[in-house]
């Protein structure tokens, strides 16, 4: 009988909180905390970007921006952390890390609901995934308010290899920009020769800069049309989907990638590096379970938040005070 319940529970079907078909940016909050972490809530619930937010609305997918056009700070969605917060990624010495071959040329970060399978062959490298969520380079003209999610159009993808990983970067622009000219491209044909070049070289050599080697490309550094490029950005929702069901896992320096409640995965089968993975141990918490009103703009009250995502004052109730938090409200 336990080892009954056990199998259903570990197979049952992981239920984002947000249905796509209802999904209401206006609902969304997005709050920076502690040392600019970034965490999210819908309808005052916390979430998780990666897990939470629909993969597509409206046949557009929905892009978290991580790292703004024209910053450095190496911010990405923590895959271990609970609910996943956007956070600045560290050296192994615990130094925050930034772009040291410059500031980038384009709106970076990642489409919700994916994830790169570093144990599956990419049907076009044959190199198993980086075990992110694909990357995102959308090449709008504005800045994207660091941790907002926007709707945005495939336009095509570069096959990057990195380290022997299949890296694969979407290119896309936002729909709801009317103001940019890109808003009317509709294939990596229509964007300018010169603007995917230099993507391209930069992407191609951002890591020299760090000492690393130069990074390859499948196809010859072509980029692949917009259809090609949804078809991976699907086939990448579907290995997301497999691993937050429980049928493979996913880990990140040895801990389990979060998901959440009853899919909080033991970490069976192997680490970035190949290693056996550990049990890891979360810490539990709710980001929403109080939110109030500072200046007109709905602002998250944190409890019981962990020391890296702490603001650093709490009240009497163990909340984060409100003038501690910035909000940010995606458009």
């Amino acid at each position: 009988m336990l080892l009954f319940v056990c199998v259903v529970v570990c197979l049952e079907a992981y239920a984002p909180k947000i249905v796509a078909s209802e999904f209401d940016r206006s609902l969304l909050t997005v709050a920076q905390v502690g040392e600019g972490n970034i965490v999210y809530s819908y309808d005052g619930e916390a979430i998780s970007p990666w897990h939470d937010v629909p993969f597509s609305v409206d046949g557009f997918l929905c892009f978290v921006c991580e790292i703004p056009l024209g910053t450095t700070a190496k911010m990405e969605i923590h895959k271990s952390h609970a609910f996943n917060p956007v956070i600045q990624d560290r050296h192994k010495d615990g130094s925050l890390r930034y772009y040291e071959y410059g500031r980038s040329i384009v709106n970076y970060g990642a489409i919700a609901q994916t994830w790169e399978d570093p144990l599956t062959p990419d049907p076009d490298t044959g190199l198993g995934g980086d075990n992110d969520p694909i990357d995102v380079l959308q090449l709008n003209a504005k800045p994207c308010p660091r941790g907002a999610v926007q709707r945005v159009r495939v336009l095509g993808a570069l096959a990057l290899i990195d380290g022997g990983e299949t890296d694969w970067k979407l290119l896309v622009v936002d729909v709801d920009d009317l103001s940019d000219p890109g808003v009317l491209w509709r294939d990596v044909a229509d964007v300018p020769v010169h603007r995917v070049h230099a993507v391209r070289e930069w992407f191609r050599l951002y890591k020299t800069a760090e000492g690393k080697t130069e990074n390859n490309y499948a196809f010859g550094g072509i980029a692949v049309n917009a259809t090609h490029a949804t078809r991976v950005a699907d086939l990448m929702h579907v290995h997301w989907r497999t691993f937050v069901d429980g049928r493979t896992s996913c880990s990140f320096n040895k801990v389990a990638c979060w998901v959440g409640g009853a899919h909080q995965q033991k970490s069976e089968g192997r680490n970035d590096d190949g290693s056996d993975a550990e049990l890891s141990k979360t810490t539990w918490y709710s980001l929403c379970s109080k939110t109030s009103w500072y200046r007109g703009l709905k602002v998250l009250k944190v409890p019981e938040v962990p020391e890296e995502l702490r603001p650093g004052s709490l009240d009497s109730e163990g909340f984060g005070l409100e003038v501690e938090l910035k909000p940010t409200l995606v458009r």
